[in-house]
């Protein structure tokens, strides 16, 4: 699939800045600092949830359908998309920095339908990695969180009706999951991930320089663990990766061509990898667009990402529509097969006139009784 090259021009800019995080127990409501005006179709909470991986209380931020709960709704089960912060971040960063306007307009225009949206809190500086006991942060994504989350809302099971979102570190892991657990789920959409060089000596001079302040060195070890960097790399993953295995996984990243730590390169290479294995997906090269957040990419980019996802949730929507519909039909068409079989009309007694043999012959009116020509039903054997 050919890079396709935004029209716009986004400026560059630096890594979003640090916020501070703040967990609670239980659900709380109310303003959030530089919460954005009422939204319309969506009701933001915060909660929390046990977490066994990293061996403590973790916070998310969710927005329910504005009618979750109401009584015409209380057997629905809503499509899920799960956003992975970036670095430094935390789980109110999407909400205070501009995302969920976007979101809310996306399912006011109908890019997107209504649905469970989680902001999952990964740590400041994790890259999402298990990296041994009470550090298992991409357990506890796929493991503890969709459990908590299954248990505790109305969300689908079906695979093609989840979806997992990200930038930048959690680009890095959202494309991470889809690569080696492509079952969790049917679509995954990214900005500006953190996807490394497959060799830790190919990184760009200022990566180096800022490694233990980005965290590196305390998840892949000084020097690096190169088993551990290719395992958890999303370009080390797709060199090795068998394209069978991703089970029709939807795929969408993109990244700017200005990026300060230069990942419009690395995904761009990424984006050849899989080109090379015939692997499906959509690579948005934003011509002078910066990274993450800084880029202004909520305008443009995050829309179009939150429309892909609404496209691959419309079509598993139709599909199931249509099997249940085929389903439906092969149900009928069998039952009618048999009533006609048994010569019954349509209210299931025998047409008038008619009983079973009514043509003038009886069972073996023939001369021939049942099985007398070896074809049929013999006689049964005591």
């Amino acid at each position: 699939m050919p890079i396709r090259p935004l029209p716009w021009l986004l400026l560059s800019a630096a890594l979003a800045s640090s916020t501070a995080a703040t967990a609670q127990n239980g659900e709380r409501r109310g303003p959030q600092r530089g919460a954005p005006a009422a939204l319309a179709q969506f009701t933001h909470r915060t909660a929390s949830f046990k977490s066994e991986a990293v061996g403590k209380d973790v916070p998310y931020a969710i927005y329910l359908p504005k009618d979750y709960d109401a009584e015409a709704q209380k057997d629905t089960k809503w499509p899920l998309v799960v956003w992975l912060h970036g670095m430094w971040e935390d789980h109110d960063r999407f909400h205070t920095r501009g995302g969920a306007p976007v979101l809310d307009q996306a399912v006011t225009d109908r890019l997107l339908p209504p649905c469970v949206f989680v902001l999952a809190n990964g740590g400041r500086t994790s890259m999402y990695i298990d990296a041994g006991p009470g550090k298992n942060y991409q357990q506890l994504v796929q493991v503890d969180l969709l459990a908590h989350l299954a248990k505790t809302y109305r969300i689908s099971d079906d695979r093609n009706q989840r979806a997992l979102m990200g930038i930048s570190m959690g680009g890095m892991a959202a494309l991470r999951i889809g690569f080696t657990h492509p079952e969790l789920f049917g679509t995954v959409a990214v900005h500006s991930s953190a996807v490394f060089p497959t060799n830790p000596k190919d990184l760009p001079p200022s990566l180096v320089q800022r490694a233990s302040q980005f965290g590196l060195d305390e998840v892949f070890g000084n020097p690096i663990d190169e088993t551990l960097w290719r395992a958890t790399n999303p370009l080390g993953l797709a060199e090795a990766l068998e394209p069978k295995t991703l089970q029709g996984l939807r795929l969408y990243f993109d990244a700017g061509t200005e990026d300060r730590y230069q990942f419009g390169r690395t995904n761009e290479l990424l984006h050849q990898t899989l080109d090379k294995k015939k692997v499906p997906h959509t690579f948005e090269l934003v011509q002078g667009g910066g990274h993450a957040w800084g880029s202004g990419f909520r305008e443009s980019s995050l829309r179009q990402s939150l429309e892909f996802v609404g496209e691959a949730f419309a079509l598993a929507a139709a599909r199931g529509a249509a099997l249940e519909g085929l389903l439906d039909g092969a149900g009928k068409e069998a039952k009618g097969a048999k009533d006609e079989k048994a010569g019954k009309g349509d209210s299931g007694k025998p047409e008038p006139g008619k009983s079973p043999g009514a043509d003038g012959r009886s069972p073996g009116a023939d001369g021939r009784s049942p099985g007398a020509d070896g074809k049929g039903p013999g006689p049964t054997k005591g």
